[in-house]
């Protein structure tokens, strides 16, 4: 539980609907029609979750291909010297002794690199550590003048950077922009750093939203910062939801981040909706960082998550994180993010719901939903071997909830995958320990 105020009970109804998505959506609170049911995996199947893995999908409608949904081009190095690819097959935990290493190519020339430090001025250039600027946007100006068709690194120098929140659009489909503290060099862990860096939001509403949709990756990176007193989202990946084959962004990572105090229960608003908030993202590997104190106030406690999946977001690796005291359901995935997998992490204390909860605005149901045509079921889910430790309350929760329409219903303006033997979700090999 949060020290910074005292917790209220939960209103049930309140976690029943989480209405983020983009710029123009409003929020829904018409909870009186919607239903929920919820299921374990204590055998490692339910009647809506088998074990066996059903590979990835895409929007369109076409059959899933065989085999484990991947995100390729990542290595992570295990603290006992083994090296592990990055799939669905893959089973490791991680603390923050793991390191991580990345195979993106940087071509024939060095990154092209900016400096931050807390004592920089944005008059500077920004090309040496001596020289440092002090914001992410001053950064991404330096960037965008010189245009590099090579590696971009912002290296951040330990210390404070208060109220700071930055539209980030620089991208290259074939090279990373990575963020991370001034002396990490990849391969590293946290005992090999002087620390993170921390933004401090003081309310602000994101650190950083990535706003492009260009239906290509776009390979934005964070390693080991610490995110905090952010009202809606630490970081927000922003596609067009209108637009789910041509409109996403995706092929991001974030490695050792440190999520902390984010909601309303901690800055001044009325609600915050994600630490990470995804909007048709794909292919984005979410590993080994830490969410605590992810809250909202009592009102609007179910509407905070750890990790919101939303919008066509589609095979994304949630794997090897630590989830403490997230208000609302630490994993939240809403209408058609299919073939994600959410492995290998840790929940305590988290949850109003389930942890990990399946959620779309039916307007046949709810009078308020934004989205022209509607929202649907998401499919193909994975949701295996975590550690499962008490509801936000201190109650025992179900691995799972369908918030809207159940397991089985499908809107008649969406596609019925159960006829192609699609499921909606896998499960297996969770483990439920509550007290």
């Amino acid at each position: 539980m949060s020290t910074s105020s005292a917790r209220l009970p939960l209103p049930i109804a309140l976690a029943l609907v989480c209405a983020c998505g983009d710029a123009n959506t409003t929020a829904t609170s018409d909870t009186a029609s919607l239903t929920s049911t919820t299921g374990a995996d204590s055998d490692g199947t339910t009647a809506a979750a088998t074990a066996d893995s059903p590979g990835t999908n895409d929007s369109s409608g076409a059959s899933p291909t065989t085999g484990p949904s991947t995100i390729t081009g990542t290595t992570h190095d295990t603290t006992d010297g083994n090296t592990v690819t990055g799939d669905s097959t893959t089973g490791f935990t991680t603390t923050d002794g793991t390191t991580s290493t990345t195979t993106t190519t940087t071509g024939d020339d060095d990154p092209f690199t900016v400096y931050l430090d807390p004592a920089g001025d944005d008059a500077h250039g920004g090309l040496s550590p001596d020289d440092a600027v002090l914001t992410l946007a001053r950064a991404q100006e330096i960037v965008v003048a010189a245009a590099p068709d090579r590696d971009v690194e912002v290296r951040i120098a330990q210390g404070t950077y208060v109220g700071q929140s930055v539209t980030w659009t620089h991208y290259h489909p074939d090279h990373r922009s990575a963020f991370m503290p001034a002396d990490y060099e990849d391969g590293e862990g946290i005992d090999d750093i002087a620390g993170r860096p921390v933004f401090d939001g003081e309310g602000a509403g994101a650190l950083l939203t990535l706003d492009v949709a260009p239906g290509e990756e776009t390979h934005l990176e964070f390693y080991y910062l610490e995110i905090q007193h952010y009202l809606h989202y630490g970081l927000y990946f922003r596609g067009n939801r209108l637009d789910p084959e041509g409109g996403w962004n995706g092929g991001n990572r974030i490695f050792g981040v440190y999520f902390t105090e984010i909601g309303s229960l901690h800055v001044p608003g009325e609600e915050g909706y994600g630490a990470i908030d995804l909007v048709n993202s794909r292919n984005n590997d979410i590993r080994n960082n830490h969410f605590v104190a992810i809250e909202n106030h009592a009102q609007k406690a179910g509407l905070m998550h750890g990790v919101y999946i939303a919008h066509h977001s589609t095979g994304n690796q949630i794997r090897s994180n630590q989830f403490t005291e997230i208000s609302g359901d630490p994993i939240r995935v809403r209408d058609d993010s299919n073939a994600n997998l959410i492995q290998d992490n840790t929940f305590e204390n988290t949850g109003s719901v389930a942890f990990y909860s399946d959620w779309y605005c039916d307007p046949d149901a709810n009078p308020n939903c934004t989205k022209p045509g509607g929202e649907c079921p998401s499919w193909q889910n994975e949701f295996r071997d975590n550690g499962l430790h008490c509801g936000y309350g201190g109650e025992q929760l179900p691995p799972f909830s369908y918030i809207q329409g159940g397991a089985d219903y499908v809107p008649p303006s969406c596609p019925d995958h159960f006829v192609d033997g699609w499921k909606r979700l896998y499960t297996s090999d969770n483990t439920s320990a509550c007290p």
